[in-house]
């Protein structure tokens, strides 16, 4: 139900952080609201992309380490 629920959210928050750059400087609020989610969300998602060495959270600070993960995920493949 999760990945249904989730899937759209995640390829346009992988497509959102790469038209960012390899840093972004950005709350989790402030991404969710510019994608339409809720902080949780964004929050849970970008927990997944980190856990799978795709980016580095930090306050505030996302640090892009994979794009290539990213551009999969955010082409849906």
């Amino acid at each position: 139900v999760e990945e249904v629920a989730f899937r759209k959210l995640d390829q346009r928050l992988a497509a959102w952080l790469l038209s960012r750059g390899s840093t972004v400087a950005a709350s989790h609020q402030a991404i969710a609201d510019e994608l339409g989610s809720v902080r949780e969300i964004v929050s849970r998602l970008l927990k997944q992309f980190e856990d799978q060495d795709w980016v580095r959270l930090g306050r505030e600070r996302i640090e892009v380490l994979a794009p290539e993960g990213l551009r999969r995920l955010a082409a849906g493949s």
